[in-house]
């Protein structure tokens, strides 16, 4: 029987371990499905994160009984859904080796190649100030929960307002939220007059530029569905060679 109890967070430092056992950066989207999540740890340190009826961080310092812990969390837990990065190998492995069948739910773009792009005429990017909450919320679509969240990210530097001719259409969010990596997470959203026009590649092409003139690296996903989103981001000069795999359980 599985030794997993309710624990308030993971080990830092099995944390760390895992985070840099993994060969790309952390995906974001999980990344707060993590903050959300309970916290299952085992005696030897393994642990799991479900959130919801999802799994959606594993972790055994011992690979050789990775396959037993989880089959030992999913019976005692009975979560439905393993959501895996494609380079979580140890994570993979043991989902494959239990006979779960997966499929691709997103995409994981970490790699930026093609980086020319033509410009959207009058548009202007610039940091996000508390007044320019109020309207990029009339313009929001489910982007963001909240104007709360607007005005957290505007306060920590981490919204873009995008005007063109002077009027807010949009904005880029860029958050690096693990200091020691240099992996920043970008994403966007466009008023619903400027779309299919040219403004997303643009948005997301600035914003990846400045992460790159700081010496840091832009990374992005979305989900294997949102054909418009992939169609922006490798326009933008993206690649994806990664997937966030769901594994029905």
């Amino acid at each position: 029987m599985s030794g997993f109890t309710r624990s308030p967070k993971p080990s830092p430092r099995l944390r760390q371990q895992y985070l840099k056992s993994l060969e790309e950066p952390q995906e974001f989207f999980l990344e707060e499905l993590v903050s959300l999540g309970n916290v299952w740890t085992n005696e030897d340190g393994s642990y799991g994160v479900i959130s919801g009826k999802s799994l959606v961080e594993f972790f055994s310092p011992d690979p050789k009984n990775s396959t037993k812990l989880l089959c030992g969390l999913h019976e005692r837990h009975g979560f439905s859904t393993a959501l895996v990065k494609s380079y979580d190998h140890n994570f993979m492995g043991s989902c494959q080796k239990l006979g779960w069948k997966g499929s691709v739910g997103g995409l994981l773009f970490r790699k930026r190649e093609n980086r020319i792009y033509t410009a959207f005429k009058n548009a202007e990017i610039s940091a996000a100030m508390q007044s320019d909450v109020k309207p990029l919320w009339e313009i929001n679509d489910g982007f963001f929960e909240s104007q709360d969240e607007i005005a957290a990210l505007a306060n920590t530097g981490k919204l873009w307002t995008v005007r063109v001719d002077a009027e807010i259409v949009g904005c880029g969010v860029s958050n690096r939220f693990f200091e020691d990596s240099d992996a920043v997470d970008i994403g966007m959203m466009v008023g619903q007059c400027f779309r299919r026009r040219g403004l997303g590649t643009h948005i997301v092409s600035e914003i990846a530029n400045r992460i790159e003139k700081a010496g840091l690296r832009p990374i992005c996903g979305c989900g294997v569905s949102n054909a418009a989103s992939k169609a922006t981001l490798e326009k933008a000069g993206f690649v994806s060679e990664h997937q966030l795999i769901s594994f029905a359980v």
